[in-house]
């Protein structure tokens, strides 16, 4: 009798042991309600660097003496702002608490975003603007991934890191849709959706902890629970400063470098494919538009998938991205037609996310946690510098190789790509990262 209620409670301790563990394996808790809607939100206000795209055909008919290039920038100039506001921040947040640094963030984007409302008189003060509005977004590119890695750990961590990403380019397809439809009665009008950063303002200051990131006793009441072995690996994960957890430079680099070839491959896509389609008659103007669209989509796929995409994959996510990629372009190159350069672009995005959703993720664990907000505002500089260069570095080699550029930029994409999943694969640096900094 003794032995049966034995075993009867050891089975309902199992049973009530795996029930936690599917708990805690979940992030969308009423505990975390509070703490995901911060995140969320910013994630949301983390792409109105470039809400004002749709209107540039217009502003430039408002503006015939601008320069076209001039007029072009105030959807770009932003960018610029935010590799300087997220190197910077990277080094603030090691005082500056998260919701301290998420509403300055709402408070730049917001200014800059609504007073071309009133003082619109000049493309000038439409471009100070967009940099006081990019310096914002520019901020939660560090604030962002280091909230995240604050409070929760492995698988969740992970997942949560896809669906911020998921957040933020499905969120941005839905902006610069409606602001294409405001800006259908007046390019002015597209800044009315700037108001959003002011209601953000309100939901950060609700939500987003007081805490600061560089200070790994401080708890907020929305820390995910973890059960189990669960919360003894977090423990000693926090705690093996000088073990498991050291921050390790080389890797760092690595993780780095990962993130900025990626983008800059991307970046030929977006450089390139209105390039491509009118070259092979594909489309009209707005052609390009929609298949990049395919490509923006795909990250939202990704971001949500990510976890799974892991547990499949396992050692070879990295690699598998960047083979991706190099298909995608090996598509472009073999066929000339539209669906096809649709998928094309589905696929280049895909792998630049998984890239975009598992380095962030690697870094935090490669990282120390004082040093992380600073870690991920280099990464962040690091990867817009990418999109920068991919222009000038393919116009150069087809300007030394004497080819056609379109054709010298995807293959050098193949290329790249290439070299750099067999790298991975050979090296085994994904695996190797994972058994030496990442707790199990």
């Amino acid at each position: 009798m003794r032995a049966g209620r034995l075993r009867r409670g050891l089975l309902c301790g199992k049973t009530a042991q795996n029930k936690g563990a599917k708990m805690a394996g979940s992030i969308f808790t009423k505990r975390n309600a509070g703490l995901l809607a911060g995140v969320f939100t910013l994630a949301m206000l983390s792409r109105f660097d470039s809400i004002i795209s749709p209107s540039i055909a217009s502003i430039q008919a408002s503006f015939p003496n601008a320069e076209p290039s001039t007029v072009e920038s105030i959807a770009t100039v932003g960018a610029t702002a935010a590799v300087v506001s997220a190197l910077l921040f990277g080094k603030l947040m090691e005082w500056l608490t998260f919701k301290a640094a998420g509403m300055i963030s709402c408070a730049f984007i917001a200014f800059g975003g609504l007073m071309p409302l009133a003082f619109h008189s000049s493309v000038g003060q439409l471009l100070l603007f967009a940099v006081i509005a990019g310096f914002g977004a520019g901020i939660l590119t560090t604030v962002l991934p280091s909230l995240t890695a604050r409070f929760f750990h492995g698988s969740q961590l992970s997942g949560l890191m896809g669906k911020v990403l998921a957040m933020q380019d499905g969120s941005s397809m839905v902006v610069l849709a409606v602001g294409g439809l405001l800006a259908a009665g007046g390019w002015i009008r597209n800044y009315w959706l700037y108001g959003l950063a002011l209601l953000g303002l309100v939901l950060v200051a609700v939500f987003v902890p007081g805490v600061n990131a560089a200070d790994p006793e401080q708890v907020f009441t929305d820390q995910p629970v973890k059960a189990g072995a669960d919360a003894v690996a977090a423990s000693d994960g926090d705690q093996a400063g000088a073990g498991r957890r050291k921050q390790s430079v080389p890797a760092l680099a690595v993780c780095i470098l990962i993130g900025f070839l990626s983008i800059f491959l991307v970046a030929v896509l977006y450089n390139k494919l209105s390039v491509y389609i009118a070259q092979y008659h594909l489309g009209g103007a707005d052609a390009s538009g929609f298949a990049l669209m395919f490509n923006t989509g795909s990250s939202v796929v990704i971001g949500l998938s990510i976890n799974r995409l892991r547990h499949f994959l396992r050692d070879y996510t990295l690699p598998f991205a960047f083979v991706l990629m190099a298909v995608g372009a090996l598509v472009l190159l073999a066929t000339h037609a539209f669906p096809l350069a649709c998928l094309a672009a589905f696929l280049v995005g895909s792998g630049s996310a998984v890239i975009m959703a598992s380095c962030p993720f690697l870094l935090s664990n490669l990282a120390e946690r004082r040093r992380y907000p600073l870690v991920m505002g280099v990464f962040s500089a690091m990867t817009s510098l990418g999109f920068t260069a991919s222009t000038w570095v393919f116009k150069l080699a087809a300007d030394f190789l004497g080819g056609d550029p379109l054709q010298v930029s995807l293959w050098g994409m193949v290329l790249i790509a290439l070299v750099a999943a067999g790298a991975l694969a050979l090296g085994r640096f994904q695996p190797r990262i994972e058994a030496r900094y990442i707790p199990r």
